[in-house]
């Protein structure tokens, strides 16, 4: 009972469900999940008065939440432009970080984002094409990498390329699992467990998720962990990680850059 019981816990640390903004009340399967574990949620709103209603909703049930929203991104946009825009947003950890087109624009971007206390999430990585700007973030520390589809469900991409060749250790963390490639391919669920299996750390659920979802997460990943196709130490490592995140979002000027 206790294994089952840390089992569930760990695979709650390990979600990022999203909730849409505004002012309604959160899902009772979402603050359920946030009395058990889960480190926060995505925000989906372009409004910044209706991310930020969503976000303090999210940190009135957990204070030190993460709260990512997609914010300005871009060289012209600029870190500190982006980090003021998704403070005012809610956000601590910004998902819309995109690869620059040029030389040392990533880690610039990333550096000044950082600096301001909004953790970066820069993605989509795939494994393959410009490897640089995904160089450049993990110099400049960048607290989180967002693997694309299909590459998040691959060991190669994650565990060999981004870990073993870039040698990033932050946050990994997969784009929604909610495309139909995907739902008819393996389903959310199964999607899930082969994406833990190859490294990503953080499963991103997309709106349309919900408690049934993450019940079906949940007996997918028992099974794995069962059958000894996912061991429960890539879940902790995981949840591990995950938890270093949220501290440094929940208090980033207060912890030196390697934290």
């Amino acid at each position: 009972m206790k294994t089952l019981h840390r089992l569930a816990v760990l695979v709650d640390s390990c979600l990022l469900p999203s909730v849409n903004g505004g002012g309604s009340p959160l899902p009772e399967w979402i603050l359920r999940g946030l009395e058990r574990g889960t480190p926060g949620a995505a925000v989906h709103a372009y409004e910044p008065a209706a991310a930020r209603a969503a976000a303090d909703a999210v940190r009135a049930a957990l204070p030190d939440a993460l709260t990512a929203h997609c914010g300005p991104v871009g060289a012209a946009v600029g870190g500190g432009a982006a980090a003021a825009a998704s403070m005012a947003a809610g956000a601590n950890l910004h998902l819309g970080v995109r690869p620059g087109a040029r030389p040392g624009e990533t880690r610039a971007f990333v550096t000044d984002l950082q600096t301001y206390g909004v953790a970066a999430a820069l993605g989509p990585f795939t494994g393959a094409g410009n490897l640089l700007p995904f160089a450049e973030g993990t110099a400049a520390g960048v607290r989180a990498i967002s693997a694309a589809v299909p590459a998040a469900l691959h060991s190669h991409a994650i565990t060999g390329v981004l870990r073993g060749e870039l040698g990033y250790t932050g946050v990994v963390l997969s784009d929604t699992l909610d495309a139909p490639s995907i739902v008819d391919g393996w389903g959310v669920p199964g999607a899930a467990v082969l994406a833990w299996i190859a490294g990503v750390d953080l499963i991103r659920l997309g709106p349309a998720s919900g408690p049934g979802v993450r019940d079906a997460i949940h007996a997918a990943t028992a099974r794995a962990v069962s059958d000894g196709d996912l061991p429960l130490s890539r879940l902790e490592e995981a949840a591990e990680r995950v938890a270093r995140l949220r501290r440094w979002a929940s208090n980033p000027l207060a912890q030196p850059c390697g934290a």
